[in-house]
């Protein structure tokens, strides 16, 4: 049964105003979450989404702590390990399925009886055959909040087809859009999902468009812009680059001015994430359009945690998925206001939280429903509410 979990991005600029005082009634750190990412710590949307997840978990008396794989899977099992290893061990584990080791992080929390919610990247389809659905097989896997990476997918090459038909120099001799793109790990879910969705793009507009070849570059700005070189000198009428990160976009744009080329001009680049870094390439023209808003995952994940300690697992769903939002030069204003800390701290992540909002039926993260209670800035305006984002919660 598919129950409507609504989150409105904008909602983030819907704060108290008594909200960066001293609040009396705020609850102290009583629990404490270890959020398990295959990441370095240079990575832009990481470091977008722990900030994110930070803000709320501190509003809820939850701790954060981050461990880093460095883009390493045997990292990664060895962190999960060293946590489970401890005398007291987390309240509860956040972790993406990096390289194929979430089944191996869900059956070690299983052992370790510590519930452990999945963001960002989720299992293959044969991986979540062997493991069955959350709260069944495994107890302690609470659940999963995803990115609809298909969607993101498909959203940047639409984008990046229809910017590159605007100019007559990126339209090769047949009349078409020729694409190359950078994915990230082969394995990830998220890069199967994005990519696929972009093949499917590029198959629906033929006759607008030609997928040249798709290359792997594990998420490595560096890499990325490595492969890139090579794959725009064996194909040099490819005049978009789809790329499946932002942080790999900004080494696709490095490359493509070492090939005597402007970003922008001649070649159209898109990316995945929307981050800060991002928006600030959009704003200079070198990068044509992001797909993102997923940041957010881990604050809503840690409301969902924490009214889970409290209160069991009875009123949360199992499944979420969150869409992403295109970004371009056209709604960049409006998204960029929603990634600055100074909007995250003022916003008081308890009025999401169906333990201290019993008054809800639902997880509604529609901060607009909550204007009777939450005083507006008085500067908002009605463009903060143009971009939404839907959540569809997926009950058991």
């Amino acid at each position: 049964m598919f129950r409507p979990f609504v989150l409105v991005l904008a909602s983030l600029i819907l704060v108290s105003e008594s909200h960066g005082a001293e609040d009396p009634t705020r609850v102290s750190k009583q629990y404490s979450i270890v959020l398990l990412t295959g990441s370095g710590e240079d990575n832009p949307f990481w470091e977008l989404f722990i900030g994110f997840m930070r803000a709320s978990a501190n509003d809820l008396g939850i701790s954060v702590e981050v461990k880093y794989a460095d883009n390493s899977r045997n990292r990664m099992i060895s962190n999960t390990r060293e946590v489970f290893r401890r005398d007291r061990k987390p309240d509860a584990i956040v972790a993406q399925s990096f390289k194929k080791v979430g089944p191996k992080l869900l059956r070690l929390a299983e052992q370790n009886e510590v519930p452990i919610f999945l963001v960002n990247s989720g299992l293959t389809e044969d991986e979540q055959k062997s493991v069955g659905e959350p709260r069944k097989r495994l107890k302690f896997w609470i659940g999963e909040m995803l990115p609809d990476d298909y969607g993101a997918g498909f959203k940047l090459a639409n984008a990046l087809i229809d910017e590159g038909l605007k100019d007559p120099r990126r339209i090769a001799p047949d009349g078409r859009v020729h694409l190359i793109g950078i994915n990230g790990v082969i394995s990830h879910s998220a890069s199967i999902e994005r990519v696929r969705g972009l093949r499917d793009a590029v198959a629906e507009r033929r006759d607008e468009a030609v997928l040249e070849q798709v290359i792997e570059a594990d998420w490595q700005k560096e890499l990325a812009r490595k492969r890139c070189r090579v794959l725009h000198r064996r194909y040099p009428e490819s005049s978009a680059i789809w790329t499946a990160s932002d942080h790999m976009a900004e080494g696709v744009i490095d490359a493509v001015g070492e090939l005597g080329l402007t970003p922008g001009e001649e070649v159209v680049i898109g990316g995945v994430d929307a981050t800060a870094e991002a928006m600030d390439l959009i704003e200079q023209g070198e990068l044509c359009a992001t797909v993102g808003g997923h940041f957010m995952e881990g604050g809503w994940v840690a409301v969902l945690l924490h009214d889970y300690l409290e209160s069991g697992p009875a009123k949360i769903a199992t499944h979420f998925n969150s869409p992403m939002t295109l970004v371009t030069e056209k709604n960049l204003a409006t998204y960029r206001s929603l990634l600055t800390e100074a909007v995250w701290n003022r916003t008081d992540f308890r009025h999401f939280s169906r333990i201290h909002r019993p008054d809800l039926e639902d997880y509604d993260f529609d901060a607009l429903k909550l204007t009777s209670e939450v005083p507006t800035n008085a500067g908002q305006s009605e463009s903060s509410r143009d971009d939404e984002t839907i959540v569809d919660g997926i009950a058991d």
